[in-house]
């Protein structure tokens, strides 16, 4: 690691134990935020080495103690899905069926002003109380959902997953319990271990102009090296109580003790990335581009966390197309069987 690696990856520690008064100054979007930032740094050092005192002192130990008491404790749910979606009703059926085979039991899903048949498309898994459906109108509401999951069911699931309509969780031992996968990493990890960050597979459109009859995972197997940068990206399947403030769609802040670890080997993990895709356990399979007339209507829908849309530059940055993957085939069986006896009740 070369020495703007390390400088980077301080920086990025800094900011985690600064974050909300970091945030405070760049969403003023003053002129004078670079100042101001620059003024602040012995008070974000101090703040931070503080805070680092504190976590070994007591916190990781803490959450070491909380995390061994639940182990023994029954939840409604083992694992349980956070998402907020816009106009995605063509994908919904397959999301959900999917995500119920890697174990999933509870859905909490938000609607951010969907102008198709979202509702109705939810409305048996609503009525079977597969669903808890919200509305929530606005723009840039990801993170405003996220955290009211938390707040609101906390105590309903060991674990929280929080993805997006174009991501899949998929164990790389087909059909393990993605819930055990997730206890024995944590388990293994350390002291204050409490959230596992799972790297992106991003894959691109399988060079389909058009949006392809069947299956998402059917039709788009082609995908991006491991190394590639998009790859960094994680997101993260947390236990719940242990999260203050969910920051970013990739990962939450935790109590003070609380981090999450890699995937891959279990060791800690700062941020949002993680430099080491190996896809030993897990990995989201993110089919960010699909066909190009899909990203089209993709980019038509906004973003999550901020206000703005994609542009096509990035299709044409993350149109991966470089390994043929086939992995999730394994599945496709029983996930179509269970979404055309869906479509037919």
């Amino acid at each position: 690691m070369n020495l703007k690696q390390k400088t980077f990856n301080y920086w990025i520690r800094c900011y985690l134990y600064n974050n909300k008064y970091i945030l405070f100054l760049r969403r003023k979007r003053s002129c004078l935020f670079d100042v101001i930032l620059a003024l602040s740094l012995p008070y974000l050092l101090l703040r931070w080495g503080i805070l680092v005192l504190l976590e070994n002192l007591y916190g990781k130990s803490r959450i070491k103690r909380e995390m061994k008491r639940e182990r023994n404790l029954n939840f409604a749910h083992e694992l349980a899905m956070v998402s907020i979606s816009k106009n995605e009703g063509p994908y919904i059926r397959e999301w959900i069926e999917y995500h119920k085979l890697m174990g999933f039991t509870k859905f909490y899903f938000y609607d951010n002003e969907s102008e198709d048949d979202t509702k109705s498309i939810l409305q048996p898994y609503i009525e079977n109380g597969l669903v808890e459906y919200v509305f929530i109108p606005g723009k840039a509401r990801q993170l405003d959902a996220y955290n009211d999951a938390i707040r609101r069911h906390k105590s309903e699931c060991r674990w929280m997953a929080f993805l997006d309509m174009d991501e899949y969780l998929m164990p790389t031992i087909p059909f393990q319990s993605v819930a055990e996968v997730l206890s024995s990493i944590v388990q293994q990890a350390g002291k204050g271990a409490c959230g596992v960050g799972i790297n992106w597979a991003v894959y691109g459109s399988s060079h389909f102009e058009k949006k392809p009859k069947g299956l998402t995972i059917e039709n788009f197997v082609y995908r991006s090296l491991n190394n590639h940068w998009a790859n960094y990206h994680v997101k993260t399947i947390c236990n719940p109580r242990m999260v203050v403030d969910y920051i970013s769609p990739h990962y939450p802040i935790y109590k003070i003790g609380g981090y999450s670890v890699n995937e891959s080997d279990g060791k800690r993990q700062y941020g949002w990335f993680c430099h080491k895709v190996e896809y030993q356990h897990l990995r989201i399979n993110h089919y960010f581009t699909k066909s190009k007339e899909q990203y089209i209507q993709k980019c038509s829908r906004g973003l999550g966390d901020r206000v703005g849309k994609y542009k096509m530059d990035r299709f044409n940055q993350l149109d991966l197309n470089d390994i043929y993957d086939d992995s999730m085939l394994v599945y496709a069986r029983p996930l179509k069987n269970a979404v055309l006896q869906l479509e037919k009740s």
